[in-house]
């Protein structure tokens, strides 16, 4: 199939290519401003971040304890969750769990910021209000793993992090299939179970009792993303059939990679604005004694419509400038 001859950057390539100054630029002003925010919410005291959960575990792991069985300490989550991610998610944050929370916070989600800047500079400028979008600014302060995974889909040599955070991992190696990051994905599986052979079924039995995770095909109306399946041969096509059939937690950070559908600067300032504005809607309609978490889900949704509404628009595009270039009969 020829579209899994391409490489990862060229299947997400967007408009002309960055200089080397722009580059530079957005790369050092989104890492340090994602340092200095994410540094600052996640270490305040009190502040209920998801990388605590993760920070946690890892600390864990590092003293010769399993994570799976540890649930968190009430200071940390009053809900005391137990260990949600894979081992290799674990492993990966090791060397944070050594720093005191708000700066290893800030440094994982620079390095996450810093990789998904770096790949959109790289692949197409016009995805940049990604970083002014709703999902991008909600995962920076919550300390999510999900600016990271751009980074890793755009960048090739950093993909084999998807492992990290396999339920979205798997669209975009789906949408992009690249043998060598399998490769290196099963060679970090390895690792982690040779360390602990029981982690896939603690793992199991952990997120298997969320009630938070939903597939976005079975929510009212997903059954229009099906229709993703017309742009099949496009690589963004593929990512949102395959992000629409997984389960995740639709609460906006989770949905971040849906930025690497649009094609140029006006279809990503658009997603942006729709998505700040689906944000501040949720936000508006919040009462007290609400499970914001689940009132956010209707919201946070409604980012697949608007991606599958930009979706089919450059498909049908594309088959206008086809017909237009067909010889006549």
């Amino acid at each position: 199939m020829n579209w899994a001859l391409q490489s990862a950057s060229d299947a997400w390539r967007i408009g002309s290519p960055s200089s080397a100054r722009q580059r530079i630029v957005l790369t050092a002003v989104v890492t340090a401003v994602s340092f200095v925010c994410a540094a600052w919410l996640i270490g305040r005291p009190g502040y209920a971040s998801d990388f605590a959960h993760y920070w946690h575990g890892a600390r864990v792991l590092i003293d010769g304890g399993n994570p799976y069985r540890s649930p968190l300490p009430s200071d940390v989550n009053p809900g005391l969750d137990p260990a949600l991610y894979p081992l290799p998610a674990y492993l990966l944050l090791a060397p944070f769990a050594l720093l005191p929370l708000g700066v290893a916070g800030g440094l994982f989600m620079a390095i996450g910021a810093g990789l998904a800047a770096l790949g959109v500079a790289r692949t197409g400028l016009a995805r940049a209000p990604v970083f002014l979008s709703a999902p991008f600014l909600l995962a920076l302060s919550l300390g999510q793993w999900s600016p990271l995974l751009l980074g890793a889909t755009l960048l090739p040599w950093a993909s084999w992090v998807m492992v990290a955070k396999p339920n979205l991992g798997i669209a975009t190696w789906l949408a992009r299939p690249d043998w060598r990051t399998a490769a290196a994905i099963a060679v970090v599986l390895v690792v982690s179970l040779a360390l602990s052979p029981e982690w896939p079924r603690e793992w199991i039995d952990n997120v298997s009792h969320r009630e938070e995770k939903f597939i976005p095909l079975f929510r009212p109306g997903g059954f229009v993303l099906l229709a993703a399946a017309l742009a099949w041969r496009r690589a963004e096509g593929r990512l949102l059939l395959v992000l629409a059939a997984v389960p995740q937690g639709l609460f906006f950070s989770d949905q971040l990679l849906l930025w690497l559908v649009p094609r140029t600067l006006r279809q990503s300032l658009l997603l942006s604005i729709f998505s700040v504005m689906s944000f501040l809607a949720w936000q508006a309609g919040l009462e007290t004694g609400d499970y914001y978490v689940r009132e956010a889900v209707p919201f946070a949704s409604a980012l697949y419509f608007a991606a599958l509404a930009i979706l089919l628009s450059n498909w049908w595009s594309d088959r206008q400038a086809s017909s237009r270039r067909a010889p006549a009969a």
